[in-house]
């Protein structure tokens, strides 16, 4: 299909910025936001550890003052429990404050004409709903794009006849479409197993493999303009090996019951993680250089997470991986919460099984600042799955003794400790509001969190840890034991099935532990001999801010799967959030389902919060 070298200079020549005034004006937003963020990420992380600081000194002072004991064991677990949750929690943070005074955007490009370069689009299938692959299919062969310059090839690794007459049908339309599979339902179960098959298969076809690359998820829509607006970034830069668009998607229920969005992530992290240099594949609706994909053997097997270990690999080879922040691609996020989990699942699996990855001599080539921004999420995930499983086990036990949360020596020193937790609450707060204002949150993720899925992934990541550890290499993920509640018959029936077959048992007993747990201490507080009184002294126990926003956070999440199987919410209809074309059948989804408004969580848990919080510590400052 020509020569890379030539059509690539060639094409670079017709590349243009794009001239929108729209694009402009949040081109300029976007650069004065990431300039922005890093700043209030120093905020809260100084902040916070002025506050562990103080506390620390406090806690030694108390035991040189005779704090011993339970309430002295009680008091430095309390310290480490808040540390512990703060690292996690701190993440973005630190990654956003890597990208301080690099604020930049992928500018918006577009590439005019007809001289482009020639892309093999594959799409993966391993048994979706088969409507849903039709739609991608056929919006992948209609996109604005010379059409003797692309091919469609569906990988179908359900090995299913019906697919197979299905992509027949549309290829008498399209001619640029094509359907391979492996022959056999493949034992690896990988998706970078199908894409090598593709890889070695467009060999085969007339004019050879092309000249680039794209890879689309079987639910993923592309905009008419995908490849216009990634392509051009690949070839006015022949050392850029990927350009890698967010995914966006359109079938969020409304109020996002279970936190499926993913914004926060391609609105805030990876445009910090391309400003260093250190942007990933973000696993579907990249386009990638054939060249690059070959300099690094193909698409990486070794673990289940291909997008990851393909950033790592393309960028130890000296290829850079570039973030388009631009929509140009709309899919389906899980419709149950059986669905959902067994994502998060997968996801966990992933990232564990990239440990290996640390390993490798490949990782030597990459530059401190390239380690740091590939390595650091997912160590960072790991720690905060294995941190939020110790808090949620201890948090009911540490309250469950009634003694005192927070350790003093004198009076003056709690009023320093509440005025400097308010600090760090409200730093931690304005990052947090910033940071997700593109998702409209508006109070940031005060009241969102996933503490529910935390007992599954920590399974998911012992079991694949020791998989590596052991020497037994990356075990097949197979998410087993999981029914979807949705079929169950009858609420006793669905009930039981989701608390003892998927597990939601374990929500029911940290629910109810924690509820004990702070009775016990309330009652501990009402019958303490102080002067300062019952009530101040249920605040210095269960009641505690920083204390607080741990266990009453886990305890609103964990009723989230509980919740959803009592009430099970109605299901989105896909068609109805498509505008589909009754000539063509091509469906795009609408504004409407787009909108993130729609799906704008409830803020009533955060406002609770916030108020709580700021009366709480302002009493302890003002009190004399």
């Amino acid at each position: 299909m020509g020569s890379e070298k030539n059509i690539f200079q060639l094409a670079a020549a017709n590349v243009q910025l794009l001239d929108d005034p729209h694009e402009k004006k949040q081109q300029e937003e976007q650069i004065l936001f990431l300039d922005r963020i890093p700043k209030a990420a120093l905020a809260s992380i100084l902040s916070s550890w002025i506050y562990f600081g103080y506390s620390f000194k406090c806690l030694l002072d108390a035991q040189a003052g005779g704090l011993s004991g339970t309430p002295l064991t009680v008091a430095w677990l309390s310290f480490a429990m808040q540390m512990a949750h703060a690292l996690p929690v701190g993440t973005p943070h630190l990654l956003a404050l890597s990208a301080m005074g690099k604020a930049k955007r992928q500018p918006l490009l577009r590439l005019l004409g007809d001289t482009c370069p020639s892309v093999d689009v594959f799409i993966t299938y391993c048994g979706e709903e088969l409507a849903v692959l039709i739609d991608t299919v056929r919006a992948a062969a209609m996109v604005d794009y010379p059409k003797d310059s692309f091919r469609v090839i569906v990988l179908d690794d359900s090995v299913s006849t019906d697919v197979e007459n299905e992509i027949g049908k549309l290829k008498s339309t399209f001619d640029n479409i094509h359907y391979s599979t492996r022959g056999s339902r493949p034992k690896t179960h990988t998706k970078a197993g199908n894409l090598n098959h593709g890889l070695k298969h467009v060999r085969t076809l007339p004019g050879g493999a092309s000249d680039l690359v794209a890879v689309l998820d079987v639910d993923m829509i592309p905009s008419p303009h995908w490849l216009r607006a990634l392509i051009p970034h690949i070839v006015v830069d022949p050392k850029t090996g990927m350009a890698s668009p967010p995914q966006r998607h359109y079938n969020i229920p409304d109020g996002d019951p279970l936190g499926q969005t993913m914004d926060v992530l391609f609105d805030v992290m990876e445009p910090s993680k391309n400003a260093t240099n250190a942007a990933w594949c973000c696993g579907t609706g990249f386009v990638v250089r054939r060249a690059a994909l070959d300099d690094i053997g193909g698409v990486p097997e070794e673990s289940i997470s291909e997008d990851i270990m393909t950033s790592f690999y393309l960028a130890t080879a000296g290829w850079k991986i570039v973030y388009v922040h631009e929509d140009v691609q709309w899919g389906l996020v899980p419709s149950t919460i059986t669905a959902h989990l067994k994502q998060h699942k997968r996801l966990c699996a992933g990232i564990i099984s990239t440990a290996a990855a640390a390993r490798s001599p490949r990782l030597q080539k990459m530059t401190p600042e390239e380690k740091y921004g590939s390595l650091f999420p997912p160590f960072a995930y790991s720690t905060s799955v294995l941190f939020n499983t110790i808090i949620l086990i201890l948090m009911p036990v540490l309250i469950w003794t009634g003694a005192p949360l927070v350790a003093y020596a004198t009076q003056s020193q709690l009023r320093t400790l509440s005025m400097l937790f308010l600090v760090k609450f409200l730093a931690v707060l304005s990052y947090d509001f910033l940071a997700t204002r593109s998702a409209n949150y508006h109070l940031g993720l005060l009241g969102i969190s996933m503490a529910w899925v935390i007992p599954f992934l920590f399974v998911t990541m012992v079991r694949f840890a020791l998989s590596i550890v052991t020497g037994g290499g990356v075990p097949l993920f197979t998410p087993s034991g999981l029914v979807d509640i949705r079929t169950i018959q009858g609420l006793g029936s669905r009930i039981k099935v989701a608390l003892w077959t998927d597990g939601f048992i374990i929500h029911v007993a940290i629910i109810a532990s924690l509820v004990a747990a702070v009775s016990v201490s309330a009652s501990a507080a009402s019958q303490a001999t102080s002067d300062s009184g019952p009530w101040r002294q249920l605040f210095i126990r269960a009641a505690w801010p920083p204390i607080f926003l741990i266990w009453s956070t886990n305890l609103t999440d964990c009723w989230t799967p509980l919740s959803y199987t009592l009430s099970l919410p109605v299901p989105l209809d896909r068609e109805a959030l498509l505008i589909r074309d009754p000539k063509s059948q091509l469906a795009y989804p609408s504004e409407q389902a787009k909108d993130p408004v729609r799906v704008r969580p409830s803020q009533v848990s955060a406002l609770v919060k916030i108020a709580y919080c700021t009366g709480i510590c302002a009493m302890f400052i003002l009190q004399k």
